[in-house]
């Protein structure tokens, strides 16, 4: 039988003693009723049957069915009936055999060691009889004299001595058996449960040495570090904070363990047995000795670099997350479903001024609502199921074109323009517990669209206004007369007034012989205020006249000044109308001033930005192209004086018209459509406007195209009295070149052009820098036009004793030997030149500018020419004279 067997037999007989004690106990009582309390008088027999049934027990060679608490008390009676037996047959076989209750005392031993105490007594009470009624003579008779009673009560207190002896020593070797047994089992227990324990399990003697792993811990460890001393395990373990410090010995859990404390939750990391570094929590707890004193250590490692990991990750996409939410630029809103603000960033606090009211999360969704006063687009005060976090909140997604429109008041009083977009929020079981808002700022936007809309309708009319012929009776011949120019100027200021919102514009013409001012015109006065200007503008006046002499300078150096009426020089001057803040914008064609555009808010203080300034310069351009326009046109009327040098001149001039109208129209054309298509797309959706930004630029491209037209016109008619102004200084040819280029590479991204500049650097030339540049435009520009996308051209500059040669290469549809002698002459065009690629203009051109070209170089002093071969590709170039050196600036 094993133990395990064994075991179970003991702790089956006990339960069967017990349930036995307690139906003989008490006899009575139902399963359901409770055992009696010690308040209750417990009789002596059931005391007595108690104690027998409590000291006994079976021998473990018994089998099952004679395992029962009475087979012990029944083999005691047998046991002493057998013992009396052989005592009788031994006295009647050997008459000297005088050992009377000898085998009758063995028995009683023999019971006492097999079924304990309770039995042992009954068997030395069963044999005393049995000797005093058998034995003893006379046989089968009761014997009360005092020696019989002397041998009985001997008997029976070696009989109760041998019961309690036995009893105690069996019992005591019982226990034994069970003891052993039961460290067995918590052994073996014990080690499955080291064994199967997830994470990392060592037992560390008094030393610190460890003296068991668990798998996991075998697998930290590692064969080599197994000995290791307790002073070596913060360097071979490589123990450290989770900052990476190292790990004070003292404070090791092992170390603090040996010292009688126990340690939880210690967090460090150290190596594996693979080099790895492991994020652990530690818990250490001493072991005792019988004593009571520190035996060694049992200490458990959690690895937690996962758990690290994901809390470093969790932390670093919270922390990204925050900083994402709060890098937003537009306000974004997160309500609970009461429309509580749970959540806002730092734009929106900023959007609507948040950080200056405390209390204004803290209060009701109507409360806040009303301190916005939201409303919509037309004003209209919004109701609660109208605003955009409650239709959200009802399920409804805001985007694109769905998005809301509202107008909210600033905490500070301000209004704003918003547009409002935003999605319901739901949580795993798809129920809706919030609302998410993202509120953009549209205010800038919209009064951007206002006033980009009212500039292209401005810039529309003036572009018109420049090309209607002249109406009056009078002005058959084209030329318009005087009033009408002012008609003209005067519909451009007012459209500017319109577009900039400014309370007056004025235009004044300037002679550019005498530097005389005229008045053409202004609004903005009343009608005594005009009267009066008038009357002040027939003073003759000239251009520098005045406090500040460098305004003239400035002006026609093409700048657009800001002049404060309330500062030193001007503070002195008469200021009948109060200005705070004039702005003069010169009115130029080419590098000639021709007027002055003068703009002013009365006597606020404003600060013009840089539309504003830009918008103002485009009006003074165009308004200089209205003046000039009339001079030109009055130039050809008088030349009609002659007759065939008039006839030859009306001839060319119609010719010039028919190409100019052509130039012009073709720009015009286009700012109209595209005008009155983002116009149109305005009123359709406000979700084109990166569509409208596109046709602006192609506007202000045409309105360049424009510009450089009339320069083009300027210059070709001041080239044929030799008036070209030119401004020449010592400069650099390789400096003008290469910032040309670069310009050029800027404007045409798509195309290859690259610069061959010779070793020695810099190439002194005497020449007006800005008019040289403008030749190697036209000849890039010409070059890059005339030739496919995909083809190079190539710019080089090169020297010899005398000249400096710039010339420019291209692989384009190349020029036959007589193209090549007329492309030099005015209004000469090439018949059925294709232009191949383009940057804002598929036109072929009016035929001015290699006639400009040709007259800026002879100018200073240099030559033209061109090297052609039809289908391959030409060559233009230009030289200029060096000069000796060139002053250091």
């Amino acid at each position: 039988m094993s133990v395990d067997q064994d075991h179970m037999q003991t702790l089956e007989r006990e339960n069967d003693n017990q349930v036995l004690l307690e139906e003989m106990a008490y006899p009575q009582s139902s399963k359901n009723e409770q055992v009696p309390t010690n308040k209750r008088a417990t009789p002596f027999w059931r005391v007595l049957i108690r104690w027998f049934l409590t000291h006994n027990f079976t021998p473990q060679w018994l089998p099952k069915p004679w395992n029962h608490p009475l087979v012990g008390y029944i083999v005691a009676v047998l046991s002493q009936f057998i013992a009396v037996i052989v005592t009788m047959l031994l006295t009647q076989l050997f008459p000297s055999f005088t050992s009377t209750g000898l085998l009758e005392a063995l028995a009683v031993a023999l019971v006492a060691l097999n079924w304990g105490a309770g039995p042992s007594v009954i068997a030395t009470l069963a044999g005393a009889a049995l000797i005093n009624f058998i034995i003893k003579v006379p046989h089968f008779t009761w014997s009360f004299d005092a020696t019989s009673l002397v041998q009985l009560l001997i008997f029976f207190l070696v009989g109760i001595t041998i019961s309690i002896v036995a009893s105690q020593i069996e019992r005591a070797r019982r226990n034994a058996e069970e003891l052993a047994f039961s460290l067995e089992v918590e052994r073996s227990q014990l080690n499955a449960i080291i064994e199967t324990v997830p994470d990392a399990l060592s037992i560390h003697d008094v030393h610190g040495k460890i003296v068991r792993l668990n798998p996991a811990g075998r697998r930290n460890t590692g064969p080599k570090r197994i000995n290791t001393a307790i002073d070596d395990k913060q360097r071979a373990f490589g123990l450290r904070t989770l900052t990476g410090e190292p790990f004070p010995t003292k404070d090791i859990p092992v170390v603090r363990a040996l010292q009688g404390e126990t340690v939880s939750g210690v967090e460090m990391r150290f190596l594996n047995a693979e080099g790895q570094d492991i994020y652990a929590l530690m818990s250490a707890a001493p072991l005792f000795d019988i004593q009571g004193k520190v035996d060694g250590v049992v200490l458990i490692t959690h690895d937690i670099s996962a758990l690290h990991q994901a809390e470093r990750e969790r932390a670093l996409r919270a922390s990204e997350l925050e900083a994402a939410f709060e890098s937003i630029t537009d306000g974004v809103f997160l309500f609970n479903r009461d429309l509580q603000i749970i959540s806002l960033n730092n734009a929106a606090r900023e959007l609507l001024a948040i950080k200056n009211s405390s209390d204004y999360l803290s209060r009701s969704a109507n409360e806040r609502m009303a301190m916005l006063v939201m409303r919509d687009e037309q004003g209209q005060l919004l109701t609660g199921e109208q605003w955009p976090m409650s239709r959200i909140l009802k399920g409804e997604v805001l985007q694109g074109p769905d998005a809301a429109d509202i107008i909210v008041r600033r905490l500070d009083g301000r209004d704003l323009e918003l547009s409002v977009s935003g999605a319901p929020v739901r949580n795993q079981e798809g129920e809706l517990i919030g609302a998410l808002c993202i509120c953009r700022d549209v205010t800038e936007r919209r009064q951007l669209e206002k006033r980009t809309q009212a500039a292209l309708g401005a810039l529309l009319a003036m572009a018109e206004t420049l090309v209607l012929p002249g109406d009056s009776p009078g002005s058959k011949s084209g030329a318009l007369t005087t009033v009408e120019v002012n008609k003209i100027a005067h519909r451009i200021a007012e459209l500017t007034r319109s577009v900039l919102g400014c309370q007056r514009v004025s235009i004044t013409s300037v002679e550019p012989e005498t530097n005389m001012l005229h008045h053409v015109a202004v609004v903005g006065l009343s009608p005594d205020e005009e009267r009066q200007w008038l009357a002040d503008q027939q003073q003759e006046t000239r251009l520098g006249d005045g406090p500040d002499p460098t305004i003239a300078t400035e002006l026609r150096a093409n700048e657009v000044l800001l002049l404060d009426m309330t500062q030193p020089p001007f503070d002195t001057q008469p200021n009948p109308y109060h200005i705070h803040t004039l702005l003069m914008a010169p009115m130029t064609v080419g590098e000639q001033l021709v007027g002055l555009l003068s703009l002013d808010f009365g006597g606020q203080e404003h600060d013009y930005s840089t539309d504003e300034i830009a918008l103002a310069k485009a009006v003074a351009k165009l308004a200089a192209l209205a003046i000039e326009r009339d001079r030109l046109l009055r130039e050809r009327a008088d030349a009609r004086a002659s007759e065939l040098a008039l006839r030859e001149a009306n001839r060319r001039m119609d010719e010039f018209l028919g190409m100019t109208s052509h130039e012009l129209k073709t720009p015009l054309t286009s700012i109209k459509g595209n005008t009155q298509l983002t116009v149109r797309q305005i009123k359709n959706s406000l979700s084109t406007f990166q569509k409208m930004q596109g046709m602006l630029e192609s506007t202000e491209r045409q309105v360049k195209l424009l510009d450089r037209l009339v320069d083009d016109l300027l210059d070709i008619s001041r080239s044929q009295e030799q008036l070209l102004e030119l401004s020449p200084a010592p400069c650099d040819l390789t400096a003008i070149v290469r910032e040309t280029v670069q310009e050029q590479q800027y404007a045409w991204p798509n195309r290859t052009i690259t610069l061959d500049l010779p070793a020695e650097g810099t190439i002194p030339v005497s020449a007006d820098a800005d008019r040289i540049s403008q030749v190697l435009r036209n000849y890039l520009t010409n070059a890059l036009k005339y030739s496919s996308e995909e083809k190079p051209v190539r710019v080089s500059v090169s020297k010899d004793q005398e000249n400096a040669r710039v010339s420019v290469q291209d692989e384009g549809t190349g020029l036959f030997p007589d193209e090549q002698a007329k492309i030099w002459e005015r209004f000469y065009r090439v018949e059925g030149a294709e232009v191949l690629s383009n940057a804002g203009s598929a036109n072929a051109g009016l035929g001015l500018g290699l006639y400009i070209c040709k007259a800026i170089v002879e100018q200073h002093h240099g030559s033209v020419g061109v090297e052609s071969t039809p289908g391959v590709g030409s060559s233009f170039w230009f030289t200029l004279p060096l000069a000796s050196s060139i002053e250091s600036p």
